[in-house]
């Protein structure tokens, strides 16, 4: 067993990206609860993790893994994380650091979303949480990035998208975990 699980929690996603790692990462192992708990660490993601009906059961999956003895990790990446619903806004409070993405493919909503959530972050305190923003870099000259105060990010990383290259890094196990199941 590897020492990172990263966890498909849904397939689902309002996306559609047409370089979407989903569409071509094969077979996954799904995994009972109990085997997340083997991990030092996990890595939540999907599809989307944070969709309003699926967000609320990923928090309750947390406080699980908490109240099962899990201390290690849990890091969440997303694209869809909306302080103003409760269950994201519990979330930040329950992860060691969240992954956040804006892709090429953007909604004037994502934008929105985008803002809020580091004007939340730069209001939070963050001293234990490590907060990374993933940008396409096909975005670079589409916005005055200065206006966005991204210094309330860790780490702020342009990205070149890869068609069919989404690789699980080596000390990382891909497994699927059955939200439903609960």
């Amino acid at each position: 067993m590897k020492k990172t699980a990263r966890v498909l929690v849904t397939y689902d996603c309002p996306r559609d990206c047409p370089n979407c790692c989903n569409n071509h990462i094969g077979e996954i192992l799904e995994v009972e609860f109990d085997n997340l708990l083997k991990y030092e660490e996990l890595v939540i993601t999907g599809g989307e993790p944070m969709l309003p009906e699926i967000g609320p059961r990923v928090v309750e999956m947390i406080h699980r893994l908490r109240a099962n003895g899990f201390t290690g990790h849990i890091w969440l990446y997303t694209a869809e994380l909306n302080v103003k619903r409760w269950a994201d806004k519990s979330v930040l409070s329950e992860v060691t650091g969240i992954t956040y993405t804006l892709h090429y493919e953007y909604t004037q909503r994502d934008i929105t979303l985008l803002r809020r959530l580091t004007e939340y972050l730069h209001t939070m305190d963050t001293t234990d949480m490590h907060n990374r923003l993933v940008i396409d870099s096909r975005l670079k000259d589409e916005f005055n990035w200065s206006d966005f105060n991204l210094d309330s990010w860790d780490c702020v990383r342009w990205l070149e998208w890869k068609d069919d290259e989404c690789p699980v890094p080596e000390n990382e196990e891909l497994v699927f975990y059955d939200l439903e199941k609960e």
